[in-house]
C-alpha cells in the first residue's frame, strides 16, 4: 500500500500476512526506486530542472490537467533513461495529447466483463490473468489498463483465495498469468505466497509473469528474487521491450541473470507512433532481444484505448514490418503479429500473406524475395 506522496510501504497489511520473512521490512535499492519514483507534476518539474532542463510554465500546466485523468509514476532510473531517449521519453513523460483525442475505450478489450472473481479476468478457455497489483515501477502513457487508477493496491489473501478456487474448481484452466501492475513491485514473501497458491493447482501446467521491471527497475532483478523464482521453474516470464534503447547496461545484466536461473523468458512488444514504428528499430529491437536471452513473442497494434491515439499507426504499418521481417532476420527473433479485437473479442495473429493461389494438384507461394513458388501436392498415387 502506498502513503499520500504514492511511496510504497515496506509492511503490506493489505496482504494480511503475519509476518514477512527475512529482511523484507528493510528498504532495498530496488523499494528505494518506488520511493523516490516521481509522482506528480511538481516532481517532475524538480527532476527536470535537477537535470538542467527548463520547461516553460505552460508545460506543466498542461501535464498537470493530464495527470489529473491519467496519474503519473515514473522510477528515477526510466527518467534517467528519458533524459537519453526521445523513444523512451515519449512512453513515460505525459503529453497534453492524452486529453484532446476522444477516440478509443476506457475498457477496450471488455477486461472488467471478463473477471471470474475480484482479481481473475478468465477471457479463454485454458487461460486466466490475475491481477496481482495495480502498481508498476513506472506508468506507460499507452497502457491497456490506463483506466486503473495506481492507488498501490495489492491482490489480498482473500482475493488471492478466491481466485485460486475458481482456477482449481475449472480444471480446463491450464495456463495462469501473473500480471497487474506489475507484479514485481510486491515483496518476495508475498510474491512466493502467490506462486505457492498457484503451483498447489495440479491442473496449473504453466505459470507466467508479465513484467517491464528488467527495463524500469533493473535493481528489482535481485539474486534473492531470481533464487525464488528458480524454484518455480518452468517458469515463464514475458517483459515489455519496445525499443532497442531500453537495453542498458543494467536491463542486459537483469534479464541475464533471470535467463541464467532456467527462467524462460519472452518479450511483448507494442507498435508505437513516434516511438517504434519502422523496419530498422524492430529489427534492432528483436535482435537485442534474442542476444540476451529473450525470444521474441509478440509485437501487438496499440490498443484503442482512450487517451493513447497519438501512438496509434494505421494497420498497414504493422503489415509492412512483418512482410519486410520475414526471411530478412531469424526465425528464432520473429515474433507473432498480433491485433487484441475490441469488445473481448480476443487475440488474432496476423500472418503475411504468402499464400497467393490453390489448384486442386498444387498452390503457389509467394517468397520473401518477392517471387512465386510453385509447390505440387505430394500425396501417394492410387
Amino acid at each position: 500500500m502506498c502513503n499520500k506522496f504514492g511511496i510504497l510501504l515496506i509492511i503490506v497489511s493489505s496482504f494480511s500476512f503475519d509476518t514477512l520473512i527475512n529482511n523484507d521490512n528493510l528498504i532495498t535499492l530496488w523499494q528505494n526506486q518506488l520511493k523516490m519514483g516521481i509522482s506528480s507534476i511538481n516532481k517532475l518539474r524538480v527532476a527536470f530542472e535537477r537535470a538542467g532542463i527548463k520547461k516553460p510554465a505552460k508545460f506543466y500546466r498542461e501535464l498537470a490537467k493530464v495527470t489529473k485523468s491519467y496519474p503519473i509514476f515514473i522510477s528515477p532510473s526510466i527518467f534517467k533513461q528519458c533524459l537519453k531517449s526521445k523513444s523512451i521519453y515519449r512512453q513515460f513523460i505525459p503529453d497534453e495529447k492524452e486529453l484532446i483525442n476522444f477516440r478509443g475505450e476506457n475498457d477496450p478489450l471488455k477486461e472488467d466483463n471478463k473477471k471470474a472473481t475480484d482479481k481473475l479476468i478468465h477471457m479463454y478457455p485454458d487461460r486466466a490473468l490475475l491481477l496481482a497489483t495495480d502498481m508498476c515501477f513506472s506508468s506507460c502513457r499507452f497502457c491497456t489498463r490506463k483506466r486503473i487508477k495506481k492507488l498501490c493496491e495489492r491482490i489480498t489473501l482473500k482475493q488471492l483465495d478466491d481466485a485460486c478456487k475458481y482456477i482449481a474448481k475449472n480444471k480446463q484452466i491450464k495456463d495462469v498469468i501473473i500480471s497487474g501492475g506489475d507484479p514485481l513491485t510486491i515483496e518476495d514473501s508475498c510474491l512466493k505466497t502467490i506462486l505457492e497458491r498457484i503451483k498447489k493447482i495440479k491442473s496449473v501446467k504453466v505459470i507466467r509473469i508479465g513484467t517491464r521491471a528488467p527495463v524500469s527497475c533493473p535493481d528489482r532483478i535481485t539474486d534473492r528474487l531470481v533464487k525464488l523464482l528458480k524454484k518455480f521453474n518452468p517458469l515463464y516470464i514475458n517483459v515489455h521491450l519496445n525499443h532497442p534503447d531500453e537495453f542498458t547496461p543494467a536491463t542486459v545484466k537483469a534479464l541475464r541473470k533471470l535467463s541464467d536461473a532456467g527462467i524462460i523468458l519472452g518479450s511483448q512488444s507494442v507498435l508505437l507512433k513516434g516511438v517504434n514504428d519502422n523496419n530498422k528499430i524492430i529489427k534492432e529491437l528483436l535482435y537485442k532481444c534474442i542476444e540476451t536471452g529473450v525470444r521474441p513473442y509478440y509485437l501487438y497494434q496499440c490498443d484503442e484505448v482512450l487517451g493513447t491515439e497519438h501512438f496509434w499507426t494505421e494497420y498497414q504499418e504493422m503489415f509492412k514490418i512483418a512482410d519486410n521481417l520475414i526471411g530478412n532476420i531469424s526465425g528464432l527473433a520473429t515474433p507473432s503479429f498480433v491485433f487484441d479485437c475490441k469488445g473481448g473479442q480476443g487475440k488474432v495473429r496476423v500472418i503475411p500473406e504468402f499464400y497467393k493461389s490453390k489448384k486442386e494438384k498444387s498452390i503457389t507461394l509467394k517468397t520473401f524475395k518477392n517471387k512465386l513458388y510453385t509447390y505440387n501436392n505430394l500425396s501417394k498415387k492410387k
